[in-house]
């Protein structure tokens, strides 16, 4: 998350210095997200078959080489094919260490579990978005995509040095898994709450991705006149707040339940979104999106539980990488939607549209069924 972080807040305003329309860069954003879309479910069907540690070890592999690559592009087209091989990788990581973090705990725990690697993921990617701007000015963006990419090197290095992790991957081996058909598809979809919680993670990723990367900004460079550093910790107090919420929602969902935190997260981020483009100054910038960083974790924390508590143990692979899809899905139409909102209507036009769509997501949470049994939100009484 730390190399990756140091591109993506910053990413449309290189594709913006190769000289393309505000339309192509939104597909420069996406051309990482499209990758990643072919690679969701068919990752999730693996790791049920095959276990985790060889998905783990080639997707970072992908993101590493992608990265550097990435310091080659010249034009729009290979930096677009560049970042969809990082995209490629994505998946292999995410989605299968999601699915490894769901089925080591029992459901008393999982939400608190999800939180606390969600939390470390997101602090690499406070880190990233901090130090983006600085790395930027000081090396320009070509070394900073080779630096991604070391950083991703290391972690390969990382998750191929532990043993016990090949020997877990060894006893997940299940030739009795799945296969990726369109019949398996189909029954993991049937899950009640799974097209909800993707719903869900579509609208925050079209906010995300659509809005806070790729249109905030060029709104806080162009038309508020900030420099890539103050950029650069916006988007650095935007991953702090994630980072801080994913340490305690995920615990709160265990406690009071995944639809409350859910229902929270999608209303609070919505109100957000509006407010922030209300705002001029560095410090109720930040603020504001500090605690938008809040309220997507929220989303994002429970989202991928409830998917996985939906459907059989054999499942739960597919159903994240069902998940996953639909939140590569927001990152793919977002920026494009609001490239073209922003061209036809202007920045605080972006803000508003992303509100309604989470807004949209409201009373479908409302039905969501929830397997986290009531004893594990009540507190023990004295006998």
């Amino acid at each position: 998350m730390i190399g990756s972080n140091l591109l993506n807040p910053l990413l449309s305003i290189f594709a913006k210095s190769l000289g393309v329309s505000s339309l192509q860069i939104g597909i420069v954003v996406s051309g990482y997200w499209i990758a990643r879309v072919l690679m969701e479910i068919p990752a999730g069907f693996l790791s049920a078959r095959f276990g985790y540690y060889r998905l783990l070890a080639t997707g970072l592999s992908h993101s590493s080489v992608g990265s550097f690559l990435g310091s080659l592009a010249t034009d729009p087209y290979t930096l677009t094919f560049f970042r969809a091989i990082t995209g490629l990788g994505a998946p292999m990581f995410f989605g299968v260490a999601m699915t490894f973090i769901v089925n080591l705990f029992d459901e008393s725990r999982r939400g608190s579990s999800m939180g606390l690697f969600q939390g470390v993921e997101y602090l690499g990617s406070f880190l990233g978005a901090s130090f983006s701007g600085y790395v930027v000015a000081l090396l320009d963006f070509r070394m900073s995509f080779v630096l991604s990419g070391v950083i991703s090197a290391i972690a390969v290095v990382l998750v191929t040095l532990p043993s016990n992790l090949r020997k877990m991957e060894a006893k997940g081996d299940n030739p009795h898994a799945p296969a990726l058909t369109p019949s398996a598809i189909r029954t993991v979809l049937k899950s009640r709450n799974l097209p909800i919680v993707s719903s869900s993670i579509f609208a925050q990723f079209v906010l995300g991705t659509g809005v806070l990367v790729t249109i905030f900004p060029l709104y806080a460079n162009q038309q508020l006149k900030m420099s890539l550093q103050e950029i650069g910790l916006l988007m650095g107090a935007r991953s702090a707040g994630y980072t801080l919420s994913m340490f305690f929602m995920g615990y709160v969902s265990d406690r009071a339940g995944r639809k409350p935190v859910l229902f929270f997260g999608l209303i609070v981020t919505g109100v957000l979104a509006i407010l922030l483009s209300m705002a001029y100054t560095f410090p109720l910038l930040t603020l504001l999106i500090f605690f938008i960083g809040m309220s997507t974790g929220a989303i994002w924390i429970v989202c991928p539980v409830l998917a996985a508590e939906g459907v059989s143990s054999s499942e739960r692979g597919p159903a994240i990488g069902t998940y996953r899809t639909f939140l590569d899905l927001g990152s793919i139409f977002g920026p494009i939607i609001m490239t073209a909102t922003q061209a036809s209507l202007g920045f605080s036009a972006c803000f508003y549209l992303s509100a309604l769509i989470l807004f949209a997501n409201l009373a479908p949470t409302l039905g969501i069924r929830e397997t986290v049994r009531k004893s594990n939100r009540e507190k023990p009484k004295n006998s």
